[in-house]
């Protein structure tokens, strides 16, 4: 088996103009007009790449000059008749469009705090958030979610409807207002962790030295700055999706963006658009794979980069035969960004169950807490972690075993333990196995109250379109390859929910 390439970072680097004498004076210009904001990428990217295509959306295409001037004029606005100002914070509540992307840069170049809210929440989640202990000073949502997640009764915070930013009078303006000098953006915010509907913040301010390590990584490791064209398929208010727009638009990257994923939408588009790199929660690969012609479909693919949730071993080997061997596996955190890599070489080597792969440079990891097999907590000590945690020992929650040759694996969730008849076990060994069965797409397990033994698992799996597999057939599948604890009292056999996130609820 071949090992996976290394590719040389001076080369790069040099391709993708960071270091040559052109780039390094786009770079200097930029943070002179735009400090040091969002607004500083879009400046770069117009100035190397003006006339290249750079969003893709509903039809339209933007080039990068056309962005930049757009988030310009819509900063000038913004400024003007909402007098936003350094200091103030502002909420979005928006799914994935271009009125996002410029609502991004705008409001850094004003110095405003962006927060990103999940587009899952309900509007007492909303109210709770925008009127507690801090003040917002606009709210900003997409019209499509007003009905559901806008606040009634005694919502004080002033809101604006998206689609009125977008026919503004100066909407098409072409020559941008000079903006007053800013030194350097507020802080950026994402809401994480939301499949409980408990919300906890992740908070960064723009820097080039948080920006450039995770993109050092994913070129020497992954190769990205070889594609040419991106699929975001997952929302910009996640930490994964986030990133990956900031990294394309800052190589110069052509962009497809969608409001929201669906799986035959994807896989047309990612052939009719020849996207080449694709970061995704394997749920929704999972689910693209199992359409006509899937494989067909995928080739222009050089890269897919699996992140997000846990990647089935299963899935792994399906898209590596059919389509070829380019799935990376990432390993991160909101808080703590990206650090654990695994290469498709990686993956090769162990197939038995999908590694996380090792820590990427500048990172440290340790499993703390270890029980009689190796399996502990893993806690991560990062230098473009959120603000508060830079460089502090941290936590991810999630129980890990590491082997001799350094390669990290994921045993699941330390708060999802359960206690069934005086045994401690996990969901997520369970979803492992269900998922293993050649007619299982994925599987989600849980915890539920039962009189005799206090708590017991059940599942919910999702089987390939033609399956006539049954509950006892995968009762009968499961049974020697679990404790008795572990076995599911129930499977309930259908699609499986998603958030917006891909992830399985």
């Amino acid at each position: 088996m071949k090992q996976a390439p290394v590719y040389s970072l001076l080369a790069a680097l040099w391709q993708l103009n960071f270091i040559t004498p052109r780039g390094l004076y786009a770079w200097c210009r930029s943070f002179v007009r735009e400090g040091v904001t969002l607004m500083t990428l879009f400046a770069y990217a117009a100035f190397l790449y003006p006339r290249r295509e750079a969003v893709i959306h509903e039809g339209l295409v933007y080039t990068y000059a056309q962005l930049y001037r757009q988030a310009l004029a819509l900063a000038h606005w913004m400024h003007e008749h909402y007098g936003l100002r350094p200091g103030n914070r502002v909420a979005l509540l928006c799914r994935n469009h271009v009125d996002l992307v410029l609502l991004l840069p705008a409001l850094s170049r004003l110095g405003v705090g962006v927060y990103l809210l999940n587009t899952d929440m309900s509007a007492e989640q909303v109210a709770a958030k925008l009127m507690g202990s801090y003040r917002y000073n606009l709210f900003i949502i997409d019209e499509e979610l007003t009905a559901r997640c806008l606040p009634r009764e005694g919502f004080t915070v002033p809101y604006v409807i998206t689609e009125i930013l977008r026919h503004r009078p100066d909407a098409g303006s072409s020559v941008p207002k000079r903006l007053p000098r800013i030194r350097r953006g507020a802080e950026l915010a994402l809401l994480t962790g939301g499949s409980g509907g408990k919300y906890k913040e992740a908070s960064r301010k723009p820097s080039a030295l948080n920006f450039l390590p995770p993109l050092l990584a994913l070129i020497r490791s992954v190769g990205i700055h070889r594609g040419s064209t991106t699929y975001v398929a997952l929302p910009l208010y996640h930490g994964f999706g986030l990133a990956t727009l900031l990294i394309s638009l800052v190589m110069g990257k052509r962009i497809w963006l969608t409001r929201r994923f669906q799986e035959s939408e994807a896989l047309e588009g990612i052939d009719r658009h020849g996207v080449d790199v694709l970061p995704i929660v394997p749920i929704m690969l999972a689910r693209m794979m199992q359409l006509p012609h899937a494989a067909e479909r995928l080739k222009s693919l050089r890269c897919i980069i699996s992140g997000g949730d846990r990647l089935d071993r299963k899935l792994v080997t399906e898209v590596h035969g059919r389509v070829a061997p380019i799935i990376y596996n990432l390993y991160g955190t909101s808080e703590a960004g990206f650090f654990l890599l695994a290469t498709p070489f990686d993956l090769d080597c162990y197939p038995e169950e999908s590694t996380l792969g090792r820590p990427i440079r500048g990172v440290h990891c340790e499993v703390r807490d270890k029980d009689v097999h190796g399996v502990g907590v893993l806690w991560v000590q990062s230098r473009w972690a959120m603000q508060s945690r830079q460089n502090a020992w941290q936590s991810t929650g999630d129980r890990m075993f590491c082997n001799s040759n350094g390669f990290y694996f994921h045993r699941g969730r330390a708060d999802r333990m359960v206690v069934c008849a005086g045994e401690n076990v996990y969901p997520e060994p369970v979803e492992r196995a269900l998922e293993a069965h050649p007619e299982v797409v994925a599987a989600r397990v849980y915890a539920v109250e039962n009189t005799r033994f206090g708590k017991v698992l059940e599942a919910r799996v999702e089987l390939l379109p033609q399956s006539s597999c049954s509950e006892s057939a995968l009762l009968d599948w499961l049974r020697p390859q679990l404790s008795r604890a572990e076995c599911p009292h129930a499977i309930y056999i259908g699609k499986l929910d998603m958030l917006s996130t891909g992830k399985r609820v």
